[in-house]
């Protein structure tokens, strides 16, 4: 999956379409804190202790557990608000960045963006 690293979100979700794409049972997870995100309500189930694994360029990977993801299930679930909400991607918030102690390295005029390890 691909998400969007946003350093103004405070809190780390997996999108409707990924929450599909891994099967996960979205029907029985409308329930939990109700946010709002690009105009449309969603209940941000969470998800005990799940694990991101990220791939470097060189090819090695690297682990990180998150004790909690929330996942963002519409408050609707239909076909036109599936389809609708389908270009809304997972999200990696402060939490985790802060959590993991990471940051954000960003240079335009260079073209390149990548997480770093901070001690």
């Amino acid at each position: 999956m691909e998400a969007l690293i946003d350093t103004g979100s405070p809190f780390t979700v997996l999108s409707t379409v990924d929450a599909i794409k891994m099967r996960l049972p979205i029907k029985s997870m409308q329930k939990g804190e109700s946010v709002s995100l690009a105009g449309f309500r969603f209940f941000k189930y969470n998800i005990q202790n799940a694990s991101f694994t990220f791939k470097a360029i060189d090819g090695s990977s690297i682990s990180f557990m998150v004790p909690n993801l929330g996942v963002l299930v519409p408050t609707k679930i239909n076909k036109k608000v599936l389809e609708d909400v389908e270009p809304i991607p997972s999200i990696i918030g402060n939490d985790f960045l802060e959590e993991h102690k990471l940051a954000l390295f960003f240079s335009p005029s260079q073209k390149i963006a990548y997480l770093e390890e901070t001690v």
